[in-house]
């Protein structure tokens, strides 16, 4: 079934197809030989292999779906530049906390970027932002801006985490 659809992004869109990434179906351009990702679709991918990722502990998943010089404009400290900083990043959040989920929960897209909403839950069992490992479910919120290429790789992420509540979480019932 091939659905005819305008984007502006894409030039001679001659029709949509579907894809599956093992989490369900991704829409895709075909446009003058390329293919091309919508941004909402390359943000469920980016999720899917970042899910992948965390269960698996193998970060090179991330590969198909970060620029190797992404930017992320709001890093961690200390942070290293590109693709392998953002991998890192991720795999020491596996070390705090393996069993993390990630729910997409509002999507907003305009032109190549993504304004995402996400609600993080996982178990902290491992030291992280100075925390010592407390067996607690924890939930936070993630707001994030994505942009993306035409072929649905991360290039830039502006992100703000909802530490506050994060911390609050962490450091209830420890001495002050």
């Amino acid at each position: 079934m091939s659905v005819v659809r305008f984007r502006p992004w894409a030039h001679r869109v001659e029709k949509f197809g579907a894809l599956d990434f093992g989490s369900g179906p991704f829409l895709f351009a075909r446009s003058a030989g390329r293919t091309t990702t919508s941004p909402k679709d390359a943000v469920r991918r980016f999720y899917a292999k970042l899910d992948e990722a965390i269960r698996t502990g193998d970060f090179d998943v991330l590969d198909g779906v970060i620029q190797l010089d992404a930017v992320d404009h709001n890093p961690d400290p200390d942070m290293e530049l590109g693709r392998d900083g953002i991998k890192k990043g991720f795999a020491g959040l596996r070390t705090a906390m393996s069993d993390i989920r990630f729910t997409i929960e509002d999507l907003v897209a305009e032109g190549d970027k993504v304004a995402c909403r996400v609600t993080t839950q996982a178990t902290h069992h491992g030291p992280f932002l100075g925390f010592a490992p407390t067996g607690r479910t924890i939930s936070y919120t993630v707001i994030d801006i994505l942009r993306f290429s035409d072929d649905g790789k991360l290039l830039e992420r502006w992100g703000l985490i909802d530490e506050a509540t994060l911390r609050q979480q962490l450091s209830a019932g420890q001495p002050r």
